[in-house]
């Protein structure tokens, strides 16, 4: 039988013992104070003083795991293993609840650890390149998450709790196999910046455009035929690249995106713009090479920011007499068209650098081109 005094003395140790290593812990550093930070790069060496260890890093040393002891590192709130041999992450790292950044982006990584939802510190989540093949639901107790790179992983779906990262500002889903993204995908308001180029995506919910946050959106190479109705809504939009699907027409709506610098339509199935197109007036690059437009978008000509205007691949017959009012245009792409005379107004197109018309029957005198060459001396022609 244990004396009692013999007890409440074991007891003081135990407490004793946890308080002291809550104690050694430090509170969390902005990310300013954490860039000061010594940089560890042996993990020897910062065992040697565990307590003085906030940013560690272990790249490319062909680590096939890592230590157990890593989870004596207390104060760790920078942790990158980028470029090993990893196949999974411990569960010993979800012992550090200080960890505010993790990168272990080119690995062989096949899962997250099992007690991630610990990490409720965590900022930012770097497993981009490895072989990731599910998120598990508990993903939704990073409620601290701004950052989620998991570009070039083997992700077919997300779990509905995905939308609990409510936090969420950036976020890489590229090179992956998503079919479609989950409903609560929307709850995810503070997005700035996503990416979702090269899936398999053919649809994007209404509910969607509740993201009203976003300011980039990358849905390059994918399956989409059509764009919401509500497309509109996301009226913080500064760049919209949807090059490489199959969309058909692009809905009215867009006419409120009044931010909208960037537009990347290439190698879709376009037979036309909308008229509301023309009320984007801050456009200044816009891309719409390998479609099937039969006419230049006559509504093009309101656009006086733009610079860059690419209608390189369509059957465009001509261009029009008032082409002249896109007053910055300095990139004009026309090539592989069934253009067959230029109007004389596109001589007057001062801030051009660069006219592509190749590929087109052009039947024009060559004089009269030469004139127009010579009053755009600073403009690259390239006509055959």
């Amino acid at each position: 039988m244990v004396c009692p005094v013999l007890r409440c003395g074991l007891v003081f140790l135990l407490c004793a013992g946890s308080f002291l290593r809550v104690s050694a812990q430090s509170q969390l550093l902005d990310s300013a104070f954490l860039s000061k930070k010594k940089l560890y790069t042996s993990i020897h060496e910062a065992l040697k003083e565990p307590e003085k260890v906030y940013r560690l890093a272990l790249v490319d040393e062909y680590l096939d795991e890592l230590p157990s002891r890593i989870s004596e590192l207390i104060n760790l709130q920078y942790l990158d293993v980028s470029q090993n041999k990893l196949t999974a992450l411990p569960t010993d790292i979800c012992d550090l609840p200080n960890l505010q950044i993790i990168k272990a982006r080119n690995n062989q990584i096949e899962r997250l650890p099992e007690g991630i939802e610990r990490l409720q510190n965590l900022i930012e989540l770097d497993c981009s390149v490895n072989l990731i093949t599910e998120l598990p639901p508990e993903i939704k107790a990073l409620k601290k998450l701004k950052r989620l790179n998991l570009q070039k992983n083997r992700l077919k779906s997300l779990p509905e709790e995905f939308g609990d990262l409510q936090k969420l500002e950036e976020c890489n889903l590229s090179l992956n196999r998503l079919t479609e993204l989950p409903k609560r995908f929307s709850l995810c308001t503070q997005l700035v910046d996503l990416d979702c180029s090269e899936n398999k995506l053919t649809l994007l919910n209404d509910d969607f455009t509740q993201l009203t946050k976003l300011q980039v959106l990358e849905l390059t190479n994918n399956k989409l035929t059509a764009l919401p109705e509500k497309l509109g809504s996301l009226f913080q939009l500064r760049r919209l690249l949807l090059s490489y699907n199959k969309i058909v027409s692009i809905p009215p709506t867009i006419s409120s995106l009044k931010k909208l610098q960037i537009l990347r339509l290439e190698f879709n199935a376009l037979t036309s713009l909308p008229t509301e197109l023309g009320s984007v007036l801050y456009l200044q690059e816009l891309y719409l090479n390998g479609n099937h437009l039969k006419e230049f978008p006559g509504i093009l000509c309101n656009l006086r920011s733009l610079k860059i205007l690419q209608l390189s691949g369509n059957a465009i017959p001509a261009l029009p007499n008032n082409i002249n009012e896109c007053v910055n245009l300095q990139s004009l792409h026309l090539a592989r068209n069934v253009i067959n005379a230029l109007p004389q107004t596109i001589s007057k197109l001062t801030n051009l650098r660069e006219l592509l018309i190749a590929g087109n029957p052009i039947t024009q005198n060559t004089k009269t081109i030469d004139t127009w060459r010579e009053t755009l001396a600073n403009t690259t022609v390239v006509w055959r």
